[in-house]
C-alpha cells in the first residue's frame, strides 16, 4: 500500500501501524450502541497510520468520519451523557476570556460552554453540525450556525479573540484544512483552546477496540507531543497544556486490564464474564499503576492546550 498523506502535514512520511476489519467495527457499533455505521465503510478493511514528522496517528482512508445524522443518533442513544455539562478544558478556556471578547465555540453541542461564556461577554457564537443540538441552542437564545468552520471563515477573517474546540479535533480527518480555517477567523494575538482525548498509553492508547475511539466517531489520536508540533506547523505559540486529573489511577488500571483481556465492549456494557476477567487482571494492573504514578506520574484521560496566534 502506498503511504497516504498525513492529514496534519500533507506529506507522505507516514507508516502503517495497524489494520482493522470494517465488519468487526460495524458489529461493535450495532451491538453496543444499536447504530448502523455500515454506510461509512466501502472496503473490508481500514487502517491506522502514523505521521512520522509529528507522531500523530490517523485512520485511513479519508471519508470514514461521521455525518450529522450519525451524531444525532449518538445524541439520541447517549443523551446527556454525550454532551458533558462542564469539563476541565471548558474552565481553561473560560479563564482566557476577557470582557468584550468575541468568542467562537466550534462544535458547541447544546451550548453549555456558550451559556457560561456569556457571563463575561455577549459576543459568543457557536458552530454545530448536529441539527438537533443547533435547535436546542437556539431555544436557549444562543447564536449558533449549522455550518463548517471553512464556510464560517469565508466571512469572518480575523474576527474572533478566542476560538475554542472541545472534543472536536479528534473527529476531523483533514486536520490541516480545519486548523487553518480555525486560525483564519482568529485575530493575531488571539487564543485558540483545543481539548481532545489523551491517547497516551494507557488512556485510550492501547484500547484498540474502544468503539467511540474508532471511525466514524474518531479519525485521529492525539497526545501532548503532537500538540507541541502544532507550534511550527501553524505559526502558534503554545502557552500551556493541562490534563484532566479525575480518576487517573483507576482509569489507567482499568484500561490496562481491558487491553490485556482483549475485552471489546464499552464501559458499562461489559458482560459478567468480562467483568470477572478484568477484575482478576486488575489485581495485577492496579498495583502496577500505583507504582507507575509514584515513579513517573500519570496523565489524565483528556488533554487541553492554549495557543496564541503569532
Amino acid at each position: 500500500m502506498t503511504a497516504p498523506q498525513s492529514p496534519i502535514t500533507k506529506n507522505n512520511n507516514t507508516t502503517l501501524t495497524d489494520t482493522f476489519s470494517a465488519k468487526d467495527i460495524i458489529s461493535l457499533y450495532k451491538q453496543q450502541l444499536d447504530i448502523d455505521v455500515s454506510r461509512f465503510f466501502t472496503s473490508p478493511s481500514f487502517y491506522l497510520f502514523r505521521c512520522n514528522d509529528t507522531g500523530y496517528r490517523f485512520y485511513y482512508p479519508e471519508g470514514l468520519d461521521g455525518d450529522g445524522k450519525f451524531y444525532e443518533a449518538l445524541q439520541n442513544k447517549l443523551g446527556k451523557e454525550y454532551y458533558h455539562t462542564w469539563k476541565f478544558e471548558n474552565q481553561l478556556a473560560f479563564d482566557e476570556i476577557k470582557p468584550g471578547d468575541k468568542v467562537l465555540d466550534i462544535g458547541c453541542g447544546i451550548g453549555n460552554f456558550l451559556i457560561r461564556a456569556k457571563e463575561k461577554t455577549n459576543n459568543v457564537v457557536g458552530l454545530e453540525l448536529n441539527q438537533n443540538a443547533v435547535n436546542v441552542c437556539r431555544q436557549k437564545d444562543l447564536t449558533v450556525f449549522n455550518e463548517m468552520i471553512q464556510e464560517h471563515a469565508a466571512t469572518h477573517e480575523d474576527y474572533y479573540d478566542v476560538v475554542c474546540m472541545f472534543q472536536v479535533l479528534e473527529h476531523i480527518y483533514d486536520v490541516k484544512d480545519f486548523l487553518e480555517a480555525s486560525l483564519k477567523v482568529l485575530k493575531r494575538g488571539g487564543k485558540i483552546i483545543i481539548g481532545v482525548p489523551n491517547n497516551e498509553p494507557y488512556f485510550l492508547g492501547y484500547d484498540k477496540y474502544c468503539t467511540l475511539n474508532l471511525p466514524p466517531h474518531h479519525m485521529g489520536l492525539w497526545n501532548k507531543d503532537v500538540f507541541k508540533q502544532l507550534e511550527d506547523l501553524f505559526n502558534l505559540a503554545l502557552l500551556k497544556t493541562e490534563y484532566d486529573t479525575s480518576g487517573r489511577i483507576m482509569a489507567e488500571a482499568y484500561l490496562r486490564a481491558k487491553y490485556i483481556s482483549n475485552v471489546k465492549s464499552l464501559p458499562g456494557r461489559h458482560s459478567v464474564k468480562e467483568k470477572l476477567l478484568m477484575a482478576t487482571i486488575g489485581l495485577v494492573t492496579l498495583p502496577l499503576t500505583i507504582i507507575k504514578k509514584i515513579i513517573k506520574g500519570i496523565h489524565g484521560s483528556h488533554i487541553a492546550s492554549v495557543f496564541e496566534k503569532k
